[in-house]
């Protein structure tokens, strides 16, 4: 009996051991080496459920986050990515290269541009100072087209450049494929950033006076006064402290926001992106502005 009982013992070892597998490896192999983060792909669609996919708070003076979350979650631009065109502008007139008084002539291919716009029409003349307010006041994608257009010869060769300018100012998370941010063809891929690059893009733009000129005007007019343009940004004219940046939507980017605010000697920058109505979004834009330049 004694010698049916350990038979049966070991029998049942053996088989648990079959089914069972392999043993686990102690903590000290298992462990897996560290891997870089993977870089997210942008959501279909904003969740309506959330007031943002990604936001972030930031000194603009160092750039430093205070809050924020998702803030390396990578998301489509829409027309946050004038922000870019008028720094590559800037820097271009800054050097010689181009005046806010130059005559662009406005091609056909603008002309035809979607969304928001300001009814360009082909063979029309307009200073390139009147077509930046148009861009960063009213976001004109006509208006954005027809400046990369004279600025470098052509629209794919100025997307180019603000690819150049954002590997130069570190934003090693965006991509530009057009640029004024409109979807893009079947195809095609969206201008893609993060709360962490625009942080980036909007210190490099509070460095041209000019952008936050334009960016902060509530309200103005186009074509020799005969259509007037209102600042996307609704925050501007609401609350006090805030004068720019730009907003930004497309149904596949929900409703962006990089603004700005200063009170005192401190400046703050608040990116929120992927907002499932501007109400919502600037509600909460604003709530981090009190917050942080409360007196």
């Amino acid at each position: 009996m004694r010698r049916f009982l350990l038979a049966l013992l070991v029998t049942l070892i053996a088989c648990h051991s079959a089914v069972a597998g392999p043993p686990i490896a102690g903590k000290k192999s298992a462990k897996a080496a560290p891997s870089k983060p993977a870089k997210t792909l942008p959501h279909p669609a904003p969740d309506p459920k959330l007031p943002y996919q990604a936001y972030a708070v930031a000194d603009a003076a160092d750039m430093r986050i205070l809050e924020g979350l998702n803030v390396n979650v990578r998301w489509p631009q829409a027309s946050l990515t004038k922000l870019m065109l008028a720094c590559v502008v800037m820097d271009q007139v800054e050097s010689g290269e181009l005046s806010l008084t130059d005559r662009v002539r406005v091609s056909k291919r603008a002309e035809g541009m979607g969304g928001t716009q300001v009814f360009l029409k082909a063979g029309e003349t307009f200073t390139l100072e009147e077509l930046m307010q148009a861009a960063l006041i009213e976001s004109a994608n006509d208006a954005a087209y027809a400046i990369a257009e004279h600025a470098a010869g052509s629209a794919a060769a100025f997307a180019e450049r603000m690819n150049q300018k954002a590997r130069a100012l570190g934003m090693i998370d965006t991509d530009f494929h057009g640029v004024n941010g409109l979807p893009p063809p079947p195809g095609g891929h969206d201008n893609i950033s993060t709360c962490s690059d625009m942080i980036r893009l909007a210190q490099e733009s509070l460095r041209h006076p000019k952008i936050l000129e334009w960016t902060s005007t509530e309200k103005t007019t186009f074509r020799d006064g005969t259509l007037v343009i209102n600042n996307k940004n609704k925050l501007v004219g609401r609350l006090a402290e805030v004068d720019g940046l730009k907003t930004g939507y497309t149904r596949r980017a929900g409703f962006n926001l990089v603004a700005t605010g200063a009170s005192g000697e401190r400046r703050l920058i608040v990116v929120v992106l992927g907002s499932p109505e501007s109400k919502i979004r600037d509600r909460f834009a604003a709530e981090k502005f009190r917050e942080y330049l409360a007196n």
